[in-house]
């Protein structure tokens, strides 16, 4: 019997596909080789989206409150014009493209419809962690000025900018000391923290490069976004894998706001598994917010406008965080 291609393309869709609901109802899916899928058309359809496609590697869903653009083969996506890492890439199944159904879940879920997961988050008490301190200078930039100052000085900006706004702030360090990674965790949760920024500044041998991200603990079962396909697939969750919705919300709004704020390069909203991320006793993230080794990024960091401006940002995207969970409660 001949087959056209249609009939083909249908017959080998019907082997290795079918169609199921998501936890989230609403929205279907498809599994291939025992993973499960949402297609991309499936999520325009439960947002209410058009779809167009920018270029030939970008599929855009936008309505009147959101624009997502999906790069196919890809683990980018630009969520109101931010970088989100993806946990996997943007795949064709079957006929059509599709993303996993946990990255649907637990990454564009909770951006695009952040009142719908934070009813139990709190407001209360926001917990900054400068990195580094003491000993541990953390990166040097080339005029030799050192993280750990950079981001206590950062931190403490961040800190007055909030308590101006009536936000509870405590820092995990005020001075210029040494502060091991657990006792950060630790003293979060002594001070029943309801969410934790670490504060960090980035270096890499390339001077080149440059920019803002920020990180969200990696969710179990997944490769960290810098480490992807390298190694052994770490299978158990964290402690701070409680929080995945939270973070991911947390996440989005400071590097959202960061760049808004900066004008700095998008590296985008990433998954790690940081030890303060892994063990955070609350909604958390870790915010590197420049090179220090890229003199662009240098200039920024050592004037003091430069570090109002990124502590302006993190204030910013705190607060945005803090109105989303404000307007879940009232839902």
């Amino acid at each position: 019997m001949r087959l056209n291609k249609t009939a083909l393309l249908f017959i080998v869709g019907l082997t290795t596909v079918f169609t199921t609901a998501t936890a989230f109802a609403g929205v279907r899916t498809v599994t291939l080789r025992g993973k499960s899928y949402v297609p991309l058309a499936g999520l325009a359809s439960y947002y209410a989206m058009t779809t167009s496609q920018p270029a030939r590697n970008r599929i855009r869903l936008q309505n009147k409150y959101n624009k997502i653009e999906f790069e196919t083969d890809s683990r980018s996506v630009w969520i109101n014009g931010t970088l989100v890492a993806l946990s996997e890439p943007v795949r064709k199944v079957g006929w059509q493209w599709a993303i996993e159904t946990t990255d649907f879940n637990k990454t564009i879920e909770p951006v695009a419809r952040p009142a719908e997961f934070l009813k139990s988050a709190g407001t209360r008490t926001v917990v900054l962690d400068p990195g580094h301190g003491g000993d541990d200078k953390g990166a040097s930039s080339p005029r030799n000025v050192h993280e750990k100052l950079v981001t206590l000085d950062v931190a403490k900006r961040v800190k007055a900018k909030l308590e101006a706004r009536g936000i509870n702030v405590e820092l995990t360090r005020e001075n210029d000391r040494a502060l091991e990674l657990e006792a950060r965790t630790r003293k979060a949760a002594a001070l029943r923290a309801d969410l934790f920024v670490s504060i960090h500044a980035n270096s890499a041998i390339n001077r080149s490069v440059r920019g803002a991200e920020t990180f969200v603990l990696a969710l179990p079962g997944r490769y960290s976004s810098n480490s992807y396909g390298g190694g052994r697939l770490p299978s158990a969750g964290n402690a701070g894998n409680r929080y995945d919705l939270a973070n991911m919300v947390l996440g989005y709004r400071l590097q959202q706001h960061l760049l808004k704020a900066t004008g700095q390069e998008d590296r985008g909203v990433k998954r790690a598994r940081f030890e303060v991320l892994r063990d955070a006793p609350c909604p958390a993230a870790l915010v590197e917010m420049a090179f220090m080794s890229n003199p662009k990024d240098e200039a920024i960091v050592i004037d003091p406008a430069g570090r109002d401006r990124i502590a302006r940002g993190i204030a910013d995207g705190i607060t945005a965080y803090l109105s989303d969970v404000s307007r879940a409660k009232t839902k």
